[in-house]
């Protein structure tokens, strides 16, 4: 009798073992889920001049980064501190970079584990000087670390998704859109982003308002593209960075779209200067399409 109620003792810590093991591996299944599901875009702060996605953070940083013209274009819009930790952490999921007057905001999904080696592979490196600062704001812990010129870089985890910026008003602005659920994507942007190429290292959408495009017109006026989001998808061909999108046709305006290109080529060159752009422009059904290459001048 006392081996059947041992029997039955045993059978019991094992079945509630058991349970509590399914229902910790459920649980985690679960948090991952909620992860995954998570969309970076609808995290963006309002007010965004541009969006530039990172499909392929190992691609990027392997034939894009790794090339100093191409390099030093990047770096020229986004701070070297977020450019390092692509090329430290070969692990990182696909990241947004989002670009305000304020500056510029990192979003990628990040654990715990992979947060600790951005610490210790980066972030520890870049600020060793100086100890972080830990701030807690809604239950959610922000960590700022002094940089020069009176500047922190801040970053903050929650539910998984990894959020950093030296904008510290950015910063909590993401975190309540996060934390309340908002989404302050507009609809030009969401349907941009649809036509995009997930399998291109990287996607870019801009204002075309930051890009000045117009095309003069024989009666002295301007024919210009306002309030408008523009989306090319970036790539490297035989060891150059190139860009294809697209623009709906009208054909109203036929004449103009060609010298629209070249004046997308110009404004490119004129914020990239040591690099010379080739771009072509061809219609296929109710699309034009731009495709164009960055060469460095000294070639």
């Amino acid at each position: 009798m006392k081996a059947d109620k041992r029997e039955i003792v045993t059978f019991t810590i094992a079945a509630l073992a058991t349970l509590v093991a399914v229902w910790f591996f459920l649980g985690k299944m679960q948090k991952e889920k909620k992860v995954v599901q998570t969309d970076l875009y609808t995290l963006v702060a309002p007010a965004s001049d541009a969006i530039l996605s990172v499909n392929r953070p190992v691609a990027f940083s392997k034939y894009i980064l790794s090339r100093k013209p191409e390099y030093d274009a990047f770096a020229s819009r986004i701070p070297e501190i977020y450019l390092s930790i692509i090329q430290n952490n070969r692990d990182l999921s696909p990241l947004l970079l989002s670009f305000h007057p304020q500056g510029v905001v990192l979003y990628t999904q990040a654990g715990k584990n992979l947060i600790n080696r951005i610490e210790k592979n980066t972030l520890q490196k870049a600020f060793g000087s100086f100890a972080p600062q830990k701030q807690t704001k809604n239950d959610i812990v922000f960590t700022y670390y002094p940089d020069n010129g009176n500047r922190f870089f801040g970053y903050y985890q929650y539910n998984g998704i990894w959020v950093a910026s030296y904008s510290k008003k950015l910063l909590e602005e993401v975190a309540q859109i996060q934390k309340n659920k908002q989404n302050y994507l507009l609809p030009d942007q969401d349907r941009l982003r649809r036509t995009f190429d997930a399998n291109a290292p990287l996607n870019l959408m801009i204002q075309s308002d930051s890009l000045n495009l117009y095309v003069s017109l024989p009666d002295s006026t301007e024919w210009r593209i306002r309030n408008w989001w523009l989306g090319a998808d970036l790539f490297m061909n035989e060891n150059h960075l190139c860009y294809f999108g697209s623009l709906p046709y009208n054909a109203t305006a036929d004449s103009l779209y060609a010298p629209l290109g070249d004046t997308l080529a110009l404004r490119l060159e004129q914020i990239f200067p040591q690099f010379h752009v080739i771009n072509q422009t061809t219609r296929e059904n109710n699309r034009m399409f731009y495709t164009g290459c960055l060469e460095t001048q000294d070639k």
